[in-house]
Formats: structure tokens, C-alpha cells, sequence
């Protein structure tokens, strides 16, 4: 049974996304008309599945590389299995942390004795993933910030990305170099850290990475490959619509408002992922901003038709009892997925 204060944050989560919907219609932020007409078009939805599919199938592949790291003997079929099941939970739980429960749920049932390592493979799988998304957009907007020239809204935005992506730089850097984590005060801090088994356990698993730099650039690789490739996506289905936007002002639109999205207020990101697109077309200078929210729409049908595959690789993955994890530890999977998306 839910604690009243989770009720209470599921309903303001609610109500909050019910409002930007209502923002969303009321402002007009999508042009329906315009959106019927690729909708219905076999060709097209021929050609976003090809996408989806391959964004599912990059990601898979990332994380069979963390996976291995581990020592872990899942296959790439499992994990297949496991990224479809994530998806279709992703379109019908808001945000995108109930997806990433469900697989620690199912990952953890398939290595009882390796539970905290596997569960870490999603949590690093996630972050690996946000830092590739927001990476992108930092290293556009470094290039073209004459985009910034009389945008206040959008150099805020810049530093915030940047500040973001170059702490993201630093602590990679910081975890290859052996002598900090040598150093006394480090041997301090790990001894506190270590208190709590769990949390030792989630450390020994961190560290594993360190012997495997390799693998951790081929899943940055992966990474840079699908959010292309979802770029990519936005641009040819914006030309579609009409969208006079290059290629390379979508490596700025798409990261940020995907990101906005993942906010955990409706399943699917509605609303959210329509303010997010609008606003960013407007920002970036469109004449007719509602062909963002147009874009985010056409965008959300096609993963939700794709993510319902989903539904078929559920029915047919079976739960080990020993699967189950207890109360606190979903408890702090779920924290540490929201504060991902933060």
C-alpha cells in the first residue's frame, strides 16, 4: 500500500501534467491537420520502426558491453527481451524510471547471486546514456553559439549543458586516476561509504569499470551511434512536416526536449515533450513553433506503436521467485532512476 505522501506526489505529478496538456490544446501547440496525413502513411511507419528498432538494438548492444563487464552470463537475446519490456513500461508509466525498474526486476531474477551488480548495470546503462544526450547538445552549441547572440533563454540553457558535460568530463577523468582513489581522504570517505553493505557492494561494482575503459568507450560509441540515429529520425520526419531546421540544430532540439520528457509526470511524456519541442523551436528561431509540438506528437504515436512489441517479449519472460528484490531496494532503485532524470 502507497504512503499518503506518494499518493499525494503521484497526484500532483498528474495534475501538473494534466495542465501542460491543457497549455498544450489551448496555446495550439500541435497542428493536427498537419499530423493526420503521416499517420496513416504505411511507408512511414515502415520507416520509424526500422529506427526504433535500431535505437533499441544499439542500446541492447551498450548494455551487453556493462553487462560482460560484470561477469554476468546474460545473452544479447535476454537483454533484448529486457530493453523491449523497459519500453513498453516506458509508454505506459510517466517519465522512463518504470521501464528501468522492470528491468533491475527482471535482470536481478536471471543473476540471484549477482543481484547488485546487475541492478548497477541498469543505473550506469542509464547515466552512460543521459551524458551521451546531453553531451551532444553541449558540443553543438559550443560550435554554433553565434545561435546564442540575443537569446537569454538559450545561454542559460548553454551553461547549464555545459556545466553539466564538463563535470561529466571531470569525473570520468578523476575515475581513471589511481592515485585519488589511493589518497587518505578517499580511504575516509570509503570507509563510511562501506558501512552500509549495500552501498559497499554498489562501490565494488563501480569499480569494477576501472579495469575496463575499453568498454566503457564502446558503450559511449553505442551511444553517440543511437542518439545519431534518433537525430536523424527527427530530422527526416520534420522534413516531412515541413520544418526548415538543419541537421545539426536538431543535435540541440532533440537531446534537451527527449531529456524534459523523461520527466515523471505522464507516461509517454505527454505534455511535457510538447512544451519541450515548442519551446525550443521558438527559441531556436522558428517561425511556426507549433510545428515542434507537431514533431514531439508524431513522434510519441510511432514509440508507442513500436514500445507495444513490448507487450509480447512481457508475456513471454517468466520471473524467478528469487527474482524479487524487497521493498528498500526498489525504494532506492526508483530514487536513484528519478535523480538520473533530474
Amino acid at each position: 500500500m502507497k504512503l499518503p505522501n506518494q499518493k499525494l506526489k503521484t497526484l500532483i505529478k498528474t495534475v501538473l501534467g494534466l495542465a501542460l496538456v491543457v497549455w498544450v490544446l489551448r496555446d495550439k501547440m500541435i497542428d493536427f491537420d498537419l499530423l493526420k496525413h503521416l499517420i496513416f502513411s504505411p511507408l512511414n511507419l515502415a520507416v520509424a520502426f526500422v529506427f526504433l528498432a535500431t535505437s533499441s538494438l544499439l542500446c541492447t548492444s551498450r548494455w551487453l558491453i556493462l553487462v560482460k563487464a560484470q561477469g554476468l552470463y546474460l545473452n544479447f537475446r535476454d537483454l533484448f527481451s529486457l530493453t523491449m519490456i523497459g519500453n513498453f513500461f516506458n509508454t505506459f508509466m510517466p517519465g522512463s524510471v518504470g521501464g528501468d525498474l522492470m528491468k533491475a526486476w527482471y535482470i536481478a531474477g536471471k543473476e540471484p547471486n549477482k543481484r547488485i551488480k546487475a541492478v548497477f548495470t541498469v543505473i550506469l546503462d542509464r547515466v552512460l546514456g543521459l551524458s551521451v544526450i546531453i553531451a551532444y547538445a553541449a558540443f553543438t552549441l559550443l560550435i554554433f553559439s553565434n545561435w546564442l547572440q540575443g537569446k537569454p533563454q538559450l545561454q542559460i540553457l548553454a551553461v547549464t549543458i555545459w556545466t553539466f558535460s564538463f563535470m561529466f568530463i571531470l569525473f570520468s577523468a578523476l575515475f581513471f586516476y589511481a592515485p585519488i582513489w589511493k589518497s587518505n581522504i578517499f580511504n575516509r570517505i570509503n570507509r563510511k561509504l562501506r558501512s552500509s553493505a549495500r552501498l559497499g557492494k554498489l562501490l565494488d561494482a563501480a569499480f569494477i569499470y576501472q579495469n575496463h575503459p575499453k568498454q566503457l568507450l564502446a558503450a559511449l560509441f553505442l551511444s553517440a551511434l543511437s542518439i545519431l540515429s534518433a537525430n536523424y529520425f527527427h530530422f527526416l520526419e520534420g522534413s516531412l512536416l515541413g520544418i526548415r531546421l538543419s541537421l545539426v540544430q536538431y543535435f540541440v532540439i532533440v537531446p534537451i526536449s527527449v531529456t524534459a520528457a523523461a520527466v515523471p509526470l505522464l507516461p509517454g511524456g505527454i505534455g511535457t515533450g510538447q512544451v519541450a519541442f515548442y519551446t525550443l523551436f521558438k527559441w531556436m528561431g522558428v517561425q511556426s513553433p507549433e510545428q515542434g509540438g507537431t514533431l514531439c506528437t508524431l513522434m510519441q504515436i510511432y514509440n508507442v506503436l513500436f514500445n507495444c512489441l513490448g507487450y509480447f517479449f512481457y508475456l513471454r519472460f517468466k520471473r524467478l521467485p528469487s527474482s524479487q528484490l524487497d521493498k528498500n531496494s526498489i525504494a532506492s532503485l526508483s530514487d536513484a532512476m528519478t535523480f538520473c532524470e533530474k
